[in-house]
């Protein structure tokens, strides 16, 4: 499998995450496993993007809410 980096950082009221690979790409934002977790991202009020381009890797990064 391709090498997986993850971020996790705080600042301005929120915790962020970036999970990256160097993969393939082309991951689908509407497939079943991306979904949910967006499903999940959205229940605690988050914000969640995919990048996903044809032979550049897949990064998902992901604001939640933090006080």
């Amino acid at each position: 499998g391709a090498p997986v980096t993850v971020s996790l950082s705080e600042g301005e009221g929120q915790l962020n995450l970036v999970v990256s690979d160097t993969g393939p790409g082309g991951a689908d934002p509407k497939g079943n496993g991306l979904t949910g977790l967006r499903h999940r991202v959205d229940a605690l009020d988050g914000r969640m993007g995919i990048t996903s381009e044809p032979g550049e890797g897949t990064v998902i990064r992901v604001d939640l809410p933090c006080e």
